[in-house]
């Protein structure tokens, strides 16, 4: 039986190796003259969720949305992602306003 003996320093990258990588929410940015071309963009009445549309890089729950406007920057952050099947790379997305 062996007794297998490593410094700390090893010890401690053996750990970062080991433990998964956590994702880091990406921002996507859109501007507001695609809006109807590039993305589309519901809000409810009361404006305290929106649902947005489009076609492109993969949204995950937890990313940013980052629309520019004339009046400044609209920001959401991403609640619940669908997938189309065809095309595979459309979305719909639940979206909270972010407030600045």
């Amino acid at each position: 039986m062996g007794i297998s003996i490593c410094p700390n320093w090893q010890l401690g990258q053996l750990f970062l190796e080991q433990r998964p990588q956590a994702r880091r929410h990406k921002t996507h940015r859109y501007d507001q003259g695609q809006l109807g071309t590039e993305f589309f963009l519901e809000t409810s009445t009361d404006s305290s969720v929106s649902y947005m549309t489009a076609q492109g890089p993969a949204v995950r729950p937890g990313d940013y949305i980052d629309i520019a406007s004339p009046e400044g920057h609209l920001k959401f952050q991403v609640d619940e992602v669908e997938y189309y099947s065809d095309p595979a790379d459309m979305w719909m997305a639940q979206l909270y306003p972010l407030t600045a």
